[in-house]
This record gives structure tokens, sequence and C-alpha cells, in this order.
């Protein structure tokens, strides 16, 4: 079954990438979808100490045996990486709640005007108690299942409670930059995250 398939996946596949210096940061579990076409279970977060290491570890005799194993395990599962130019230092709160949203624009030029809306939307969101923790730019998609198109962003959200968000749409300047959202967005996915207690 596939939970038996994915302990065995994380049984060979991470002692074969620890040695290169691979790291697991954390996980926040999905609490809520909100909207998305994609039903994931968590969001799992795993760091390299460099390009080189992850390549030195794509390069193990092995590893293309387990990771051929990915689809008994998940029906979906996605991988999302970037390489960044300095370390980056998350950590999650049992206190606290998660947002996460994947955006697909419409163009590359479209970054302008979804860069607007968030830093429009910013004085809210930090007035209904949440902040900015991450914003990923550019990252590269890794996929067995769906399309294997890479979102443009994901920005993740950190708030104090579970209906922040709808705070936030009632203030005047999530209302006066929403439009920049309509004309930049093609798709994307919204969900609630909770952190792991694992």
């Amino acid at each position: 079954d596939g939970r038996n398939a994915a302990r065995k996946y994380g049984q060979t596949a991470f002692p074969l990438a620890q040695p290169h210096g691979f790291k697991r940061l954390g996980q926040l579990n999905v609490h809520r979808k909100v909207v998305s076409d994609f039903a994931p279970q968590a969001f799992s977060f795993y760091s390299w100490p460099s390009q080189e290491a992850s390549n030195a570890f794509e390069a193990e005799p092995k590893w293309p045996e387990v990771k051929a194993t990915r689809p008994e395990a998940w029906s979906e599962l996605k991988v999302y990486s970037i390489e960044l130019e300095q370390d980056l230092n998350l950590s999650f709160s049992p206190d606290k709640h998660y947002t996460v949203l994947v955006a697909w624009l419409k163009s590359d030029e479209a970054m302008a005007d979804y860069t607007r809306y968030l830093k429009g939307i910013e004085p809210a969101v930090n007035r209904a108690g949440g902040k900015f923790i991450y914003k990923m730019f550019g990252p590269t998609l890794e996929t067995h299942a769906s399309d294997p198109t890479a979102p443009h962003q994901m920005t993740f959200v950190e708030w104090d409670t579970d209906n922040a968000f709808e705070n936030v749409q009632k203030m005047d300047e999530y209302k006066a930059h929403q439009q920049y959202f309509s004309k930049s967005m093609k798709r994307f996915e919204f969900y609630w995250l909770t952190p792991s207690t694992r």
C-alpha cells in the first residue's frame, strides 16, 4: 500500500542523501484546501548545503532505482527546488497558522503586478497578525503525474489566527490592490497549513 511504499522510500532515499548534507527542516500539514485541483497532505522542507551536493546525490548509482518507486508511494508528488544565495532559517510555531499561495502568472511581465499586490497588502497582513516568512521566486518543479509547469512564485505567510486572511480582505489596502492580483494571475493554489508535531 501507499504508506508502506512511502516508508520504504524514506528508509532508502534519506540514508542515501544524508552523507551529501541533506537535512529535513520541518513540515506543514495541509489543514484546509481553499483553492486547488490538487489535494496535498503536507508541505515538507528540506535543504542541501550546495547545488554541487545535490548534483552528487543525483549521481548516486542507486538513486534512479529508488526514485522510480515514488509513484508507488504517492499518486502525486511535487518537488519544488531553488538555489539560494544566503541560508534561510525557517521555524514553525505550534501556536501559529500558515498559508501558502502557489502562483502561476499570465506572463513573466505579470510579476510586476503580482509584486505590487504583495507589497500593497503587507500593511493589512501585518495589522491582521500575519507576516510573510518566505517568498520562493522561480522554483523548478519535478513531478510524476500532473502538469510539470513550475509556478512563478510560492508565498508562505504566518498568522496568529486561522481566520486572519478574511480580515485582510476587508481592509482598504487589500481592496485597493486586489486588481493587481486579478491582472497578473493565470491560476493559483491556496492552502491553510499547520505545523507537524513529528
